[in-house]
C-alpha cells in the first residue's frame, strides 16, 4: 500500500478527524506551570541525582513539607499539594530525626516499603497500579530509583518499562520527582541506562563545591566548618522546561539555607574593580580583571556580558572603534546583597547555563544510634568555576 492509499484509508476510517492539527494545538493558552517555582515543574518527571550522601533526602523532605503546606521553598513560591513520600531507603530512625528537625508539615504521607499496614509497592511489580488510586494531583517523591524497583539499571529496555510507568502516572497529573545518585566516574552524570535521562522531564543535579576568595581556592579539609561548604543545585544534562540553579550552605539543625551565587559574588568584586579604575577601555578593564580575579580570558568575557546592564553600560565610540565601560553607580552594593534580595539563582541570566550532606555528628540526643543515621559519606568537592562556566 503507498502512503497515498494509506492516508485514504485513514481518512474513510475518520482517524485524522480525531487528531489534533497543528493551529488546534498552536491556539491552545498553556502556560508551565511550578511545584516549586522554577525547580520543580507540575505534571512532570524531575530527576534529582547526587553522590550517596551528598543529601538529597535532607533537600526533598524539605521540599515536601513546603509543597504540603503551600509556603515558599528557600523564598521560591509553592503550589500547595498532597506530597507522597515513597521511602524504599531510610529506616524509620532517620525519618523521625529529620522530620522533628524541619518541623510541622500538612498534607505529606510516607509510604515506606516496610510500612506494616501497606508496604510500598515497587514499580515493576503488578501492584504498582496502586500509585494510581492516590489523590489527584499529588507530587510523589520516590527515594530512590534504585530502590523503588528490581530491574537492571544499565539496561535501556528495563529503564524504559520504569520511566514509561511513571509516565502514566504524569498523564494522570501527578509530579514525579525521582532521586538517583551519580555515575561512579562523574559527579556530573546520573548513573545508569541513557534512557533514565532521555525519558525523564527535567534533571536536577546536586554537587558539592569549593568556595573561592580573592581568585584564590580555599582548601577544604576535616576542621572546616560548614559555612566553608557550597552545594549547587540546578539543571543537569536536560531540561525541557527552563535551565535554573540555586546555591545552598548546610545548616546542621535545620538542613539546607540558600547561599549567594558565586557567580554574583564575582561579578560584584569586577564592578568594585571597575570603579577603582574609572571609565575605561573593555580590554583594559578585562585585562585586569583576568589578572586580580585569576580567571580565565573566555570566563572574563562571559562575565563582562552578563554583567551588562547591571553592573556596567558600555559605550562606542565609533569615530576611534572603542568600547569604553562605565560602572553603574549604586547608592550601597551592599543594598544589592541584601538578605530580602539574596541574589542566588541564575534567573536573571536564563540563558547562561551548561549542557549539594554531612548530617551532624555530634547531636548528644542521638548518641545512641549508629554513626551511620546521623552522618553522610565525605564528598567530593568540585571547583565553583568549572561548576558555573
Amino acid at each position: 500500500m503507498t502512503d497515498f492509499d494509506l492516508g485514504n484509508a485513514l481518512m474513510k476510517t475518520g482517524i485524522l478527524s480525531s487528531l489534533e492539527p497543528w493551529e488546534t494545538i498552536r491556539a491552545l493558552e498553556i502556560s508551565v506551570e511550578w511545584i516549586i517555582d522554577r525547580l520543580i515543574p507540575k505534571g512532570s518527571i524531575t530527576l534529582i541525582f547526587g553522590k550517596g550522601g551528598v543529601g538529597k533526602t535532607w533537600l526533598t523532605l524539605d521540599m515536601a513539607r513546603c509543597i504540603g503546606s503551600g509556603t515558599p521553598y528557600l523564598g521560591l513560591s509553592t503550589v500547595k499539594s498532597t506530597v507522597i513520600f515513597v521511602d524504599f531507603e531510610n529506616p524509620l530512625a532517620v525519618l523521625n530525626i529529620r522530620t522533628q528537625k524541619l518541623g510541622q508539615a500538612e498534607n505529606v504521607h510516607f509510604w515506606r516499603a516496610n510500612n506494616p499496614n501497606l508496604k510500598a509497592p515497587k514499580l515493576d511489580k503488578k501492584d504498582w497500579e496502586l500509585y494510581k488510586q492516590l489523590p489527584e494531583g499529588s507530587v510523589l517523591i520516590f527515594d530512590t530509583l534504585r530502590a523503588s524497583q528490581d530491574r537492571d539499571e544499565n539496561a535501556s529496555d528495563e529503564m524504559g518499562l520504569i520511566l514509561g510507568r511513571l509516565k502514566e502516572l504524569r498523564d494522570m497529573g501527578f509530579t514525579i520527582i525521582l532521586l538517583h545518585h551519580t555515575a561512579k566516574n562523574s559527579d556530573r552524570v546520573a548513573k545508569g541506562s541513557t534512557a533514565i535521562v532521555d525519558l525523564a522531564d527535567h534533571i536536577l543535579g546536586m554537587t558539592l563545591v569549593r568556595k573561592r576568595k580573592d581568585g584564590q581556592e580555599v582548601i577544604i579539609d576535616d576542621e572546616d566548618t560548614d559555612e566553608d561548604l557550597l552545594y549547587r543545585l540546578g539543571m543537569r544534562e536536560k531540561t525541557r522546561f527552563e535551565p535554573f540553579h540555586i546555591y545552598l550552605t548546610l545548616n546542621p539543625d535545620r538542613g539546607f539555607e540558600l547561599a549567594p551565587d558565586p557567580q554574583e559574588n564575582t561579578l560584584k568584586d569586577m564592578h568594585s574593580i571597575l570603579e577603582e579604575m574609572g571609565s575605561t577601555k573593555k580590554t583594559a578593564f578585562l585585562g585586569v580583571c583576568k589578572e586580580r580575579l585569576s580567571l580565565s580570558r573566555a570566563r572574563t568575557s562571559k562575565l563582562f556580558e552578563i554583567g551588562q546592564g547591571r553592573f556596567w553600560r558600555v559605550e562606542h565610540l565609533k569615530a576611534k572603534n572603542v568600547h569604553m565601560v562605565h560602572p553603574i553607580q549604586f547608592s550601597s552594593l551592599s543594598s544589592l546583597y541584601s538578605a530580602e534580595k539574596l541574589k542566588n539563582s541564575n534567573s536573571d541570566f536564563r540563558n547562561d547555563y551548561e549542557g549539594k550532606n554531612s548530617e551532624p555528628s555530634d547531636i548528644k540526643e542521638l548518641s545512641s544510634f549508629p554513626k551511620g543515621l546521623l552522618k553522610t559519606e565525605k564528598q567530593d568537592v568540585l571547583e565553583v568555576d568549572e561548576v558555573i562556566g
